[in-house]
């Protein structure tokens, strides 16, 4: 204590009184310490300034946790921006493009959040659309029976076979090439050098073969 320099007895006292206030002054301060230290912890954290958007920035304040997930969402190789059209939505769209209003009704009518990419080829993807979001559904739901603290290791017994795109998949469902690659056949393996052209050559005619 006496190191710390927080309450240092005269030598020329010495004296027992002396070390017995020292003591005292000494303790009230780690009591008042954690007193103020246990406020803290009850109190809310503050808010912070998040920024979010890549190509069109904005800023707002907001809770820590806002700012963690908005720059998750920004990662392009951890998340993809999927719409949750509303009847309005879709309503609005018939007054420019009657074909797009009418696969967002698709989209709409089965719960699917869904990008324009997939958008574009919904009909042909529904069924493993669907079957995502039953996957996903029952993910999430294990997910939340986590305990609080942890282990949060991934569940055990979960199918995610129908999620796209996942690291590891041996095809093109749900990526950035899929639309370019059903409109044009072979249009990723001509831009690509290396492993990487034979690999989407390979991935190219199997999905050609299975239409």
């Amino acid at each position: 204590i006496w190191a710390q320099g927080s309450c240092r007895p005269h030598a020329s006292r010495g004296s027992v009184r002396d070390l017995h206030l020292c003591l005292h002054s000494c303790s009230s301060a780690a009591a008042m310490a954690l007193r103020l230290s246990c406020r803290r912890l009850a109190e809310k954290v503050p808010d912070v300034f998040v920024q979010f958007g890549l190509e069109q920035q904005f800023r707002f304040i907001s809770h820590p946790g806002v700012m963690a997930v908005s720059r998750l969402l920004e990662m392009r190789q951890v998340a993809r921006m999927r719409a949750t059209f509303t009847q309005e939505n879709i309503e609005k769209m018939k007054a420019f493009d009657p074909e797009l209003a009418r696969k967002a009704q698709i989209a709409y009518d089965h719960k699917l959040p869904v990008n324009f990419q997939q958008l574009e080829i919904i009909e042909d993807s529904l069924p493993r659309l669907l079957e995502e979001k039953k996957q996903l559904d029952a993910a999430r739901a294990a997910v939340s029976k986590l305990p609080i603290g942890g282990p949060y290791d991934m569940p055990k017994g979960l199918d995610i076979s129908a999620a796209r795109p996942v690291p590891g998949q041996k095809d093109l469902q749900g990526t950035i090439m899929e639309l370019a690659e059903l409109q044009n056949p072979g249009s990723q393996a001509a831009i690509l050098e290396g492993p990487a052209k034979e690999i989407a050559s390979k991935i190219a005619s199997k999905q050609i073969s299975s239409k």
